[in-house]
Formats: structure tokens, sequence, C-alpha cells
């Protein structure tokens, strides 16, 4: 008996001691999966900086990561319904870039609490003041000039045949044949409205001087009405040239990205839209006038209009339809409620303004 009873207690002494083996040593952080898609200035993409990203959003996280212990593994894809899509599936535990909190969304996935206020707005080209000669030509192919010139040719027509019929027999100056006669009388109806004389041929029979008086007298009001009407669409067409906001949108041609809020926002206006791929894609649109302006997230615009295309495109009107950015989770995540006191701390302990300093108010 005394044998087993000290055979026990060496074996217990020979155990390792589970505190002792930890003494010393850190506990093993959690990797977090964490997926993100290029979106200057929140996510981009830079061989120099650690992981090869960096970024508003890049910095928000890596505070979140620092304070929560964890190790952060990147997913890089294409969309940002993409990146969501990968948090819906389990696929990444997170996903941050510029993910706008919307109803949609919120059924399949779990928002935090939003570390960024955006929402959209309209980029043209600087200076979109449309050059004279395109104003001339909008005017002169606008219903409110066209009419009336349709109207005069019309009367010209009809003032030119009655004139050819009662001169044909009597006056050489208006051949016989219809097709010199009317040549004629055309040429005659045409000088004698813009001139407002018929110095040009004379007219000999009594009914046709007195249609001729009448002709010139009708053609001064016309040629008068139709001058009118042409300088009215270069006034407006000077007054209504720009795009200032979300209703100078009208008739003119927009384009955003497919699959973001911007085209759910425009698609609920009933403001038709031309969908590309991606925010360079637009731009680009819009800097070379294949369309007139662009509906995207503001703070993106705002950065790439003051970085890649600084003196070539500008934001026009003020930031509409507010869009908080927030982290994507997989449903019931358990790095929801750590995210959001650490999110909260980085508002009040003023670390949020500071970031956003860093990236908004000064260019990169």
């Amino acid at each position: 008996m005394a044998l087993v009873i000290g055979t026990a207690i060496i074996a217990v002494f020979a155990l390792p001691d589970p505190a002792g083996a930890q003494e010393g040593e850190e506990s093993p952080s959690r990797t977090v999966r964490v997926a993100t898609k290029e979106l200057e200035p929140f996510v981009i993409i830079d061989d120099s900086a650690p992981d090869g990203l960096r970024g508003f959003s890049i910095d928000i996280w890596n505070e979140i990561a620092d304070r929560l212990g964890f190790q952060t593994e990147w997913v890089e894809l294409a969309t940002v319904g993409e990146i969501v899509e990968s948090a819906r599936a389990g696929e990444t535990d997170a996903a941050i870039a510029g993910i706008s909190m919307t109803p949609d969304r919120e059924v399949v996935i779990d928002f935090t609490h939003p570390y960024f206020d955006s929402g959209l707005q309209i980029v043209t080209r600087s200076g979109q003041d449309a050059s004279v000669f395109s104003i001339i030509g909008g005017v002169i192919t606008s219903g409110t000039f066209l009419i009336p010139l349709a109207g005069l040719l019309a009367m010209i027509a009809v003032i030119s045949h009655l004139v050819w019929w009662g001169e044909r027999k009597h006056n050489p100056d208006f051949p016989r044949s219809y097709r010199e006669g009317i040549g004629e009388a055309l040429w005659w109806s045409s000088v004698s409205v813009v001139t407002g004389g018929e110095a040009v041929k004379d007219i000999r029979r009594p009914l046709s001087r007195l249609m001729a008086l009448l002709w010139m007298v009708v053609g001064l009001f016309l040629i008068a009405f139709v001058t009118a009407q042409a300088a009215s669409s270069l006034t407006v067409s000077r007054l209504e040239g720009g795009i200032e906001g979300l209703d100078d949108l009208a008739g003119e041609s927009v384009v955003t990205v497919e699959g973001t809020v911007a085209e759910a926002f425009l698609r609920a206006q009933n403001i038709p839209t031309n969908l590309v791929a991606d925010i360079d894609a637009a731009l680009a649109a819009v800097d070379s006038g294949t369309f007139d302006a662009a509906v995207y997230d503001a703070p993106v615009l705002a950065y790439r209009a003051g970085t890649d295309y600084l003196g070539q495109l500008e934001l026009a009107g003020p930031v509409f339809a507010p869009d908080p950015y927030s982290i994507a989770l997989t449903q019931g995540s358990e790095l929801r409620e750590p995210i959001n006191e650490v999110i909260l701390e980085l508002s009040r302990d003023g670390t949020l303004d500071l970031l956003h300093e860093k990236w908004f108010r000064s260019r990169r």
C-alpha cells in the first residue's frame, strides 16, 4: 500500500503545471480572414505597404485588430458584392472597404457600428459650359427652332408655287417648265423674305404683286420670329448648360457602377443610367465626354477628382442620399460586439478624426 501511495504522489508532482507552461508566454492570437477590394482612398493597393494595402478602411481595421489582438489574413476580391457575399457565406470572417449599410444586405449579413458617413455625389468635366459651336448645334436641332423654321420653309414653298403659277405665261423670268420655273420662284421667294424686297426679279401680274407684297410683310414677321426663337434658345442654353445638382441630371447621359447603392438610387429616381464595371471606367467615360456625369460615393469621387483627374473633373452640387459605411460580418458573428466596442473607442479617443484628417483633408 505504501508503495502504491508513493507512486501516485510522484506521478502527480511529475505532471506539467498548466499555469507554469504558460508563464512568460503570450496566448496565441486569433487569425481573422477579412475580405476587401480596391476603392481609393478606403483601400489602396500598394506593394510597399504592409500586406500590400493601405487606405482609410485599412487603417480602421488595423486599429481594431491591434486592440483586439487579431492577426489579419486579407482576401482581395473584385467587387463590393463579392466581398459581402464572402462574409455571408462564411468564406471570410469580415469584409471592409466602402460597404454601405442597406436593408437588403442586412437580411443576409450583420453590420457593425458605422465608421464613416458617406453619401452620393455627381462628378462632371471641369468647365462643362458648352462651347459656342455646341450650343448653336443644340439650338438648331431643338424643337423651338426647327418648328418655326419648318413653317417658314413651307410658306416659301407655297408662295413660290403661287407666284410661278401666276407669272409663268406672262413673265420670262419664270419659265413655263415646272423644274426651271419653280427653281426661279423659290429663289425669288427666299431672297424676298430675307431682304424684305423683290430686287432679284420683276413681278408683272397685279395679283402676283399683291401676293408678293403680302409675302414681304409676312416674311418679315416670320424671320423676326425665327430669330427671336434662336436667341431665346441660346440664352436658355447658356443659363442651363451646367449640371449643378440632382435635378439637372434629367436629359443628361449619366453613368454609375453596376450593383452599387448609386445604381439603386438612380433607378428609384427614374433617371436613365448607363452601367460600367468599376469607378475607373465611369470616371474615364466622363473625362472622355462619353457621358455627361457620373454618380457614385462622394468621398471616392472627391479623392479621385482631386488626384487622378485634378483639373479635369469636378464635383457638382451637394452630397445627397446619406450612406454610412460599416464592416460586414457573417450573421451571428461573435466578432460583432468586440468590434463595436473598439469602433466606439476609436470615436471617443479621437482616432477616427485623425484618420479622417489623414485621408480626406489632404491629398495623398
